[in-house]
């Protein structure tokens, strides 16, 4: 069963049932095989397999709101109200070797700062809770998976500041960076970290200005990806999917690979040994430096001009370019 006829079957077995907030239990059922197909690299098939049929999930809301409705009045007299805010956490950068953020739904914005030490905002509500921890050198912050019931569903919060996570670290980091969200943009500026960096979210962008690394990855879907100003000692990997990415001084001194589909592909002021891109039904297009003849070349495209040559060898450099349905439109300037 593929997703779109799973949740189908869900809507139409809670209408059937008359549970009231039929589009936010979808819209989070939705969210839960996103998180499976993404994260845990499942395919939608196998991300259905683990969850429970749409009759079951249906009776057991049905059940919850049933069951939550009659008691509310004697857990609110009972209960402390749960306070929302920001909630701020501070490390000592010279004790983390590595920080991971996993989230989803949150908008991730990194900044470099003068500061010597890591600062993280991060809103918490009775929805959203994360796990914190600092062990072995290791700064990790966790996005629950949250209990699903009745009331959840009916939680909202419509603050910009309540919608995203902010992490300031020193400008040169002596560490790795993995950053994940999803459905969500993700934005980094002015940092450069010692280790490897990987940012990735999907259905939505990846703005990254003035961000250095040792090797660096960036994995997009159905959102563009716009990279200037990045400098890595070795590699440069950047995949995407059903959009454009655009890249701009750009030193990635051993290879630089920028890969999407349905998407167009933008270079300029590159500097590297090998570069790599590729995309289908999206025109690639750019200057680089140089001559023509400084580079070993190979393009392909169909249905559509191509100022390169489908072959030429002899260059120092190594250059690959290949779409389809598209134009490749590569041009080459030397400095005076």
């Amino acid at each position: 069963m593929k997703r779109e006829e799973y949740l189908e079957k869900l809507q139409l077995t809670l209408e059937e049932s008359d549970f009231g907030p039929v589009e936010e239990a979808i819209s989070y059922f939705n969210e839960i095989l996103e998180d499976r197909i993404q994260e845990e690299g499942m395919d939608e098939e196998a991300a259905i397999a683990t969850m429970e049929s749409p009759e079951e999930i249906a009776r057991k809301l049905v059940h919850s709101k049933s069951t939550q409705q009659a008691t509310s009045a004697e857990k609110m007299a009972a209960d402390e109200p749960f306070v929302s805010g920001i909630r701020i956490i501070n490390a000592r950068a010279d004790q983390v070797r590595r920080m991971v953020i996993r989230d989803r739904n949150m908008r991730l914005n990194l900044r470099g700062w003068q500061r010597d030490d890591i600062e993280i905002r991060h809103p918490e509500t009775e929805k959203i809770r994360y796990d914190f921890t600092l062990e072995d050198g290791v700064l990790s912050l966790i996005r629950q998976a949250p209990e699903f019931t009745f009331n959840f569903l009916l939680f909202k919060s419509s603050q910009p500041n309540m919608r995203e996570v902010n992490i300031f670290v020193p400008y040169e980091l002596a560490a790795e960076l993995d950053l994940r969200t999803s459905n969500a943009k993700l934005d980094a500026k002015n940092v450069a970290c010692w280790g490897t960096a990987t940012y990735a979210t999907s259905n939505a962008t990846i703005d990254l200005d003035n961000v250095g690394a040792k090797t660096m990855q960036v994995k997009g879907s159905n959102g563009s990806i716009k990279l200037e100003k990045i400098q890595v000692k070795h590699t440069l990997t950047a995949t995407n999917s059903n959009a454009r990415i655009k890249a701009e001084k750009i030193l990635a001194p051993e290879a630089l690979t920028l890969k999407t589909s349905n998407g167009k592909i933008t270079v300029e002021q590159i500097t590297t040994d090998a570069l790599e891109l590729t995309s289908s039904n999206g025109k690639i297009e750019g200057v680089l430096p140089g001559r023509q003849s400084d580079y070993t070349i190979r393009s392909q495209t169909s249905n559509s001009k191509n100022s390169l040559p489908r072959q030429q060898d002899g260059g120092s450099k190594s250059l690959s370019v290949r779409t389809s349905n598209s134009r490749i439109d590569i041009r080459f300037e030397e400095k005076l």
